[in-house]
């Protein structure tokens, strides 16, 4: 460890601890912490941070959240981002009805990164 982090380990928080904790695929007793693996997902939960910091801003102070049923996607770019959230979704409850808690957290990881802030986000700023 002291080759790879010659200034010591840094400081990466519970919630990064837990999600790789989540992300292992574990059938015995013993786990091989990779701090590499809590790194990742330190930076995967700064992005969640910023990502939710833009979209708040981006809505504005007087913003108040229409029921579920009420919404109807308007753009394209809409419908495809929902319709990615709904696969997500599913594949997170098929996951998790199985104890396959690895699995429901790499697709969950997957659509923020891949889909919600990769194309959705980025694809919101470019008609700002």
């Amino acid at each position: 460890q002291r080759r790879q982090f010659p200034h010591g380990i840094p400081e990466c928080g519970a919630d990064a601890l837990r999600m790789a904790l989540c992300s292992y695929n574990v059938h015995g007793d013993d786990l091989r912490l990779d701090v590499g693996t809590v790194l990742s997902y330190r930076h995967f939960c700064n992005k969640i941070w910023n990502a939710l910091k833009f979209v708040l801003k981006a809505l504005g102070m007087g913003f108040v959240p229409h029921h579920p049923e009420e919404l109807v996607p308007q753009r394209p770019m809409e419908r495809w981002v929902l319709s990615r959230l709904a696969q997500a979704v599913g594949e997170y409850g098929r996951r998790m009805e199985t104890l396959e808690v690895h699995g429901a957290l790499a697709a969950a990881h997957h659509f923020w990164l891949r889909s919600f802030c990769d194309v959705y986000l980025v694809g919101d700023l470019i008609y700002l």
